[in-house]
C-alpha cells in the first residue's frame, strides 16, 4: 500500500502497465484519477477502479486543502469494505473506537401542573413529595395581597427556609432543582396562595 499527501491541485503521476486495479483505501475527500488518454474519474475512499488498459495514471487533488491518500495497485480484484468515518464540524473524523461507548435513550420531559395551594397564616404545608423522576419544582407566590412564603424541608418556619415575597400583581417565584420533599411556611398574617409546577424526566 502507498501513502501520499496530495497538496491542493497537486497531481501525482505513476506507471501502472502491469497492474489491473487501483483501490483507494483511505482519503478524507474524493480524488480524481486521470488516465493516459485524458479521461477523468472521481473515486472515493473504498472505491476500486479497473486500470488494465492504462499505461500511466494520475491522482489529483481538486480541493483547496491537502488530502492524505492511502491507495493500493494490484493485479487482482480484491473485495473491499469502505472505511467507516463519522464526520463532524471542523473536519474532525472518527475512524476507530478503542473503548466501549455507552449510550442511553433520552425521553421527553413531562410537565405536571398542580392546583393552586392556599396556606393559612403562620402555618406550613407540604408542596411536593420526594420523587426520583422530578428534575425541577417551580413555585410562584400569587397571593391576593403581599405575603411571604418560606420554602424548605419539613423544618421550615418563620426563621428557617428561603423567603419568597410576592402577590398577584407582582408575583415572585423560585425554581428548585432536584426531587426532594418540599414544604412552604406562610410567614404572614394573610393567606398565602402558591402556584406549582413540576418537571419530570
Amino acid at each position: 500500500m502507498n501513502v501520499i499527501t496530495l497538496q491542493p491541485q497537486e497531481i501525482k503521476r505513476f506507471g501502472v502497465a502491469s497492474y489491473k486495479w487501483i483501490i483507494l483505501r483511505e482519503a478524507q475527500e474524493y480524488v480524481n484519477v486521470n488516465s493516459d488518454n485524458g479521461e477523468r474519474i472521481r473515486i472515493d475512499a473504498g472505491d476500486t477502479l479497473e486500470i488494465g488498459d492504462f499505461k500511466e495514471l494520475e491522482l489529483s487533488n481538486p480541493h483547496a486543502t491537502p488530502i492524505r491518500v492511502v491507495y493500493q495497485i494490484t493485479k487482482r480484484n480484491l473485495v473491499t469494505t469502505p472505511p467507516a468515518m463519522v464526520k463532524f464540524a471542523d473536519s474532525m473524523a472518527i475512524s476507530e473506537i478503542r473503548t466501549p461507548v455507552t449510550i442511553r435513550q433520552e425521553t421527553a420531559q413531562r410537565f405536571i401542573s398542580r392546583d393552586h395551594l392556599v396556606i393559612a397564616p403562620n402555618t406550613k404545608q407540604r408542596l411536593f413529595n420526594a420523587s426520583v423522576t422530578r428534575l425541577e419544582a417551580i413555585i410562584q407566590n400569587i397571593s391576593e395581597v403581599e405575603a411571604e412564603a418560606m420554602l424548605g424541608d419539613a423544618n421550615v418556619s418563620a426563621v428557617v427556609g428561603l423567603p419568597v415575597m410576592g402577590d398577584r400583581t407582582a408575583p415572585a417565584g423560585m425554581t428548585i432543582t432536584g426531587g426532594g420533599e418540599l414544604w412552604a411556611y406562610n410567614n404572614s398574617n394573610t393567606p398565602l396562595k402558591i402556584a406549582l409546577m413540576e418537571v419530570h424526566r
